[in-house]
């Protein structure tokens, strides 16, 4: 079984190649060689890509599936970054520095991941330069996030959770009742709690406030954003 999956993935490199931003700006053909150096692995949900600390030599591109990012605080918690979706890449900082990994990675699910050794993309970028400047807006723009995340981060687990809804794509299926915005969460409440830095106990009682206050409703994973703008008060403080 194992086997019939690696051949799927090899089969289907290019598409995993074609999705990267910063593999965008090549050619087809171009990236049609980009893929003769990815190489698949395949991962179980819970199994790790590498531990916090690693010199891995490699990047990763995930194809299929999800990766949790996470650091261990020195109070022994977790605390998730980010979640890795297809297309999306984990491993540049390493890459770009030298230096070990910073965070544990590890699948959410039944994952695909296109892997780029070290040496092999050093190549590419020999050829093509442009390649490691879309790498460091990729990092750039994962920075500005990051830096957006903390400056909430002082700020109460409502501001926090109003931004964090307000970041998400709005549903597009099924009808618009009275104009009202919906969105799905994309991870558990748990999850959610960790990357905001919180609980989720705290996070269910944030949730209950701002739903007593009429800015919103919770069915299950889909939240109903009545009022989208006092949310956006809400963290603006106007």
């Amino acid at each position: 079984m194992r086997e019939l999956l690696i051949r799927d993935i090899t089969e289907h490199d290019d598409n995993c190649v074609r999705r990267v931003p910063i593999f965008s700006g090549l050619t087809t053909e171009q990236q049609d060689l980009v893929a003769t150096v990815a190489r698949p692995q395949i991962l179980s949900a819970g199994e790790l890509v590498h531990g916090a600390g690693e010199r891995t030599g490699k990047m990763f591109v995930v194809h299929t599936g999800e990766i949790k990012l996470s650091r261990t605080l020195p109070s022994g918690r977790k605390q998730l970054l980010r979640v890795a979706r297809p297309g999306e890449t984990l491993g540049e900082h390493a890459f770009l520095t030298g230096n070990s990994t910073l965070e544990e990675a590890e699948a959410r699910s039944q994952t695909r991941l296109c892997v780029f050794v070290h040496d092999d993309l050093t190549k590419l970028i020999d050829q093509y330069p442009n390649i490691a400047h879309r790498m460091l807006r990729t990092l750039g723009d994962r920075l500005a996030h990051t830096e957006h995340r903390l400056t909430l981060s002082s700020q109460s687990v409502d501001v926090r959770i109003a931004d964090y809804l307000l970041q998400q794509p709005l549903i597009r299926r099924g009808p618009v009742t009275n104009g009202i915005m919906r969105v799905q969460l994309p991870l558990s409440k748990k999850d959610i709690a960790s990357l905001l830095g919180t609980t989720p106990e705290s996070l269910s009682r944030a949730l209950s406030r701002l739903r007593n206050k009429g800015f919103l409703t919770v069915d299950d994973d889909i939240v109903s954003l009545l009022q989208p703008d006092e949310l956006e008060h809400l963290i603006t403080g106007d």
